[in-house]
Parts: structure tokens; sequence; C-alpha cells
């Protein structure tokens, strides 16, 4: 079975977690293929404290040019859109990032500091919109920096439908506080993948009832995401399999984001 992997992470100085995880690109892809994952989708942590958002960039341009089944996310830095004309550098600078190879672009409040409706990224959601490419939200209060409501789906459903017409992803299916409204913001431009939060879920839940919200939502809906190299890959797999029907396994492995990616022309 093929396995594609919607959420994975690696940082220019090649680790996270205050040095705790090795995040060099040579580990991820090493360790991706002695999984036989595919192909990856390499997102930012938007944390300006941790890694420079330019250096970060940069990187990630990088890494798509030589490696045609990685995707790479624009990171953002919200710092400076309040300064005069700040609005207009930054969607410039998504403009040139996007036309550089990046396609899609990565919103994780709690590390922004500021709820996922704050009026600086209303600008993230219109440009992305505009330039038919993807906005993944983290949605996993808790996993600091940051406060309980950055997150919060209430906030998430208003954006995700005054921009309908841009394309969402949720990261971490809301976490074991969120998880059951995840159902509620499952609106027609919003795509979920599970990655990091899996294991919690089902230790919290039980199979039963995240099997129960999976299918609320659809299982063409979800994609598989690791959070790699901060969570283990191999256990997220085996949970993923025993709580999914084994008719669904390809879709939500694989299947529902090659189709998704058609649309972004991620994978040629």
């Amino acid at each position: 079975m093929e396995i594609i992997d919607a959420h994975v992470h690696a940082l220019p100085r090649g680790e996270m977690c205050g040095g705790e995880v090795d995040a060099s690109i040579e580990t991820v892809l090493t360790e991706m293929k002695k999984r036989e994952i595919s192909k990856i989708v390499l997102v930012p942590i938007n944390d300006i404290s941790w890694q420079p958002v330019e250096e970060m960039n940069d990187f990630m341009e990088n890494v798509v040019l030589k490696n045609k089944d990685i995707v790479g996310f624009i990171d953002i830095d919200l710092s400076k859109v309040h300064y005069y004309n700040g609005v207009r550098k930054f969607e410039e600078d998504i403009i040139r990032r996007c036309g550089n190879g990046l396609k899609g672009i990565k919103v994780h409040p709690q590390n922004l500091g500021l709820n996922v409706n704050d009026w600086r990224l209303l600008p993230v959601y219109r440009i992305a919109g505009e330039l038919k490419i993807p906005v993944m939200i983290h949605c996993y209060p808790g996993s600091g920096p940051g406060f309980l409501e950055n997150s919060h789906p209430r906030y998430i459903d208003r954006i995700v439908r005054a921009f309908y017409k841009t394309t969402f992803i949720i990261s971490h299916f809301g976490g074991i506080l969120y998880f059951n409204y995840m159902p509620w913001i499952n609106h027609e431009n919003v795509y979920f993948e599970s990655s990091g939060v899996i294991k919690s879920l089902k230790e919290y839940f039980g199979v039963e009832r995240v099997r129960y919200i999976f299918e609320e939502i659809g299982y063409d809906k979800i994609f598989f995401g690791s959070d790699f190299p901060t969570e283990d890959i191999d256990e997220q797999i085996s949970i993923m399999k025993e709580i999914i029907p084994a008719e669904f396994h390809n879709n939500v492995f694989s299947e529902n984001i090659k189709e998704f990616g058609k649309r972004f022309n991620w994978w040629r």
C-alpha cells in the first residue's frame, strides 16, 4: 500500500524541540525512504524565535527544487504587517515564494501568538484563494506556546465560511480538546490530516469514538500525516490502520491526497 505523509518537518538548523529532535532534511529523507513513504508535505513551524522565516523559506525552496516528491509550504512572519505597506510587502513575499515552487501556506496560531481569525491572518487566507494554494491550520491546543483558544474551532468555522474560495487543511484533528468539534467545521473547502495526535485520541476516546468522528467527516476528506520527526511514524500508521476500515486504507494513506494534489499541481 502506498503511503503519502501530509505533515512532516525539516528545518535548516537541523533540530527541533529545543535541540532534542533531529530535524535535518537528511534524516527525514532517510526515514521516509526506509518506510517506503512515496511523497511528503513539508511544513514550517511559524516560530520566528526558533527558526527565522526567510531562512526557512529559502531552505524549503531548495528542498523542493531537488526533490520532486516533496511539496513545501510557505512560512510566515506577521511581526511587521502593521507597518506602512506591511500587508502589501507580506503578500508580495508570499507571491514570490509561490512563484519559486512552494505550494501552500502554514498557519500555526499558537506559535504566531494570535487567534486564527486575527486581522493579521486575513491577508493570508485571501491571497491563498487568489493564488489557488491551500492553507494548513494547526488545531492542537495545549501544544504551547500560545493559548488554548488560539485555534478554537469557532474561529476556524468563521474563517473557512468567509473565505469559501480558499481550501483549508486542518492539522491534528483539534487534539483531545477540540476533536468532537471537527465535524462542525467540515465544510466543502475543508480537509483534515491526522498528524501527531492519533495515539492520544485512541487512548482518550477509544477506537469506536474516533472511528465515529472519522465517519462523520468522511474518509474522502482525511489525509494521513505523521508530524515526523517529533512523532513516531510507525506507531501512527499502525493505529490509523486499526481505526480506519480496511476498504478505506488506500484513500486515507494516499489516494485522497493525490487527488487533492492534482488540483494544486503538487506532484507532476
